[in-house]
């Protein structure tokens, strides 16, 4: 079986897996992942078919949720299912999603969380990580399949952002007072194509940040995400855009559930409001986004310890 042109694409294109510096064998892991599942990631829409169906979805106003797996996340759901967890999953968990605390008991609840959210799913931005296929076939089965870079808006001449005009738009990310600023005093001046961040109102929401060993105030991961549904149901809101480590895809499950629409951007959402990141400066395509007007995220909302996951920053 050869490759997909989808995948040929894919690792050409300016996504994680083109400029990521992992090594050439978990790259090779990935396309061996996609040769395997052909008759999943053989479904994937083109890019402008992708742009198009958010497009249409948020002009329908229907609910909706739109989401991706993170790897971390979805490598954890893979162990769960295979019945155990390998010992690098907990510090990983603990560290890159902000799962706490890091023992079995909760990395089991949590993967039936997360394999119950994704039965919501109605768009799923792929990216061919280990444990994607298996909750695919066990969750999602229904949904429409896109490559995850195109569901962000600057990729596109015609972003499926301009949508957003004249909606209540929750935000829901750790750099809340960051968002907050940027859309106030430089939204015009983020980006050359003025649609990718129309004017609406935006409602920020400051999600729990708990990776890289950061404190809360909550006693389990749950504790916080309940926290965040029961403060997120009395908000006054069309869409939610959500980037919140491993909370982001239950929660974006929970505001369908409430009759909402949701996009799980994930670590891109940031992207949207022009605040730098590590993860992505020395990226060209991004390189050529940034201007005068992008910020790194504001002190208050930087963690604990940034050193110790710095892909935000």
């Amino acid at each position: 079986m050869t490759l997909s042109k989808n995948l040929k694409e894919f690792v050409k294109s300016n996504t994680p897996l083109a400029k990521w510096k992992g090594s050439i064998y978990t790259k090779a892991v990935i396309i061996k992942n996609h040769v395997k599942n052909y008759d999943i990631y053989q479904q994937i829409l083109s890019s402008q078919q992708s742009n198009e169906l958010v497009a249409n979805l948020i002009k329908d106003s229907k609910p909706f949720m739109i989401s991706r797996f993170g790897s971390t996340e979805a490598y954890c759901v893979h162990e769960y299912l295979k019945g155990g967890y390998k010992g690098s999953i907990f510090e990983s968990m603990s560290n890159d999603s902000g799962f706490f605390p890091v023992d079995e008991k909760h990395l089991d609840r949590f993967s039936q969380l997360f394999l119950e959210s994704s039965k919501s799913i109605d768009v799923l931005g792929v990216w061919f990580q280990i444990g994607e296929p298996e909750i695919i076939r066990n969750s999602c089965q229904k949904a429409s399949f896109v490559e995850l870079n195109t569901l962000e808006p600057y990729y596109h001449n015609d972003p499926w952002s301009k949508n957003l005009e004249g909606k209540k738009v929750l935000v829901i990310h750790p750099f809340a007072e960051t968002i907050s600023s940027q859309y106030k005093n430089q939204r015009k001046l983020l980006f050359e194509n003025k649609n990718i961040l129309p004017e609406f109102e935006l409602i920020p929401f400051k999600a729990v940040q708990s990776l890289a060993g950061t404190q809360t105030q909550f006693n389990t991961w749950f504790d916080a995400y309940d926290w965040m549904c029961n403060k997120i149901k009395v908000q006054d809101f069309d869409i939610a855009i959500i980037g919140c480590g491993a909370y982001g895809l239950p929660l974006a499950a929970y505001i369908k559930s409430l009759g909402k629409q949701a996009v799980h951007l994930g670590g891109a959402t940031q992207i949207l409001f022009g605040i730098k990141g590590n993860r992505w400066d020395k990226i060209p395509f991004f390189q050529s986004l940034y201007n005068e007007s992008w910020v790194r995220c504001k002190p208050e909302d930087i963690p604990t310890n940034p050193s110790k996951y710095p892909a935000y920053w």
